[in-house]
């Protein structure tokens, strides 16, 4: 099977798929789904017996999915999204917005270590929460922004001292 990621409610969260025939089993934790396509931007979902009709969409790297009028947002974290921000993407040192928002959450304390895709803070913008990413290894070495402060995608809200190595 491989193995993906994606973002779902603000949230990183891993999964397995593996394409049989035309079919796709996707597992999510302990669930295991079945989806059969069956039309443009149609599947057919199988999950605990039941069988549910899906219909997906996507636009600028969101999957909308509507499965039986419950509507999803479903999207892969980049690099970009990861790190957040539209500053130095070679600078994984510094973590950034990846829109311009507010601080509703830091997950992080200064001289706290950091792993790779560690969410390090959660910033709204639009009505959604968007978790910002570690894009790598290391140690918090600064937070220059509180919960409640507007925030803009070119000044780093937290800097790292990378782990070498």
């Amino acid at each position: 099977m491989n193995r993906t990621e994606f973002m779902f409610d603000g949230q990183p969260v891993e999964s397995l798929y593996e394409r049989i025939g035309e079919r796709f089993k996707v597992v999510v934790g302990e669930k295991t789904f079945e989806l059969q396509p069956y039309g443009d931007n149609l599947y057919l979902v199988q999950f605990n017996g039941k069988k549910l009709t899906a219909a997906v969409a996507e636009s600028r790297g969101v999957y909308y999915i509507d499965i039986d009028s419950v509507l999803l947002e479903v999207r892969e974290p980049s690099q970009d999204s990861i790190a957040g921000g539209a500053a130095d993407v070679g600078a994984a040192d510094k973590i950034f917005a990846p829109m311009p928002g507010k601080i509703v959450k830091i997950m992080a304390e200064v001289g706290g270590d950091v792993r790779e895709k560690q969410a390090l803070v959660i910033v709204e913008a639009m009505k959604m929460e968007n978790p910002v990413l570690a894009r790598a290894k290391g140690k918090v070495k600064a937070i220059h922004f509180a919960v409640g402060d507007q925030v803009d995608t070119e000044s780093p809200i937290i800097e790292l001292e990378l782990e070498e190595g």
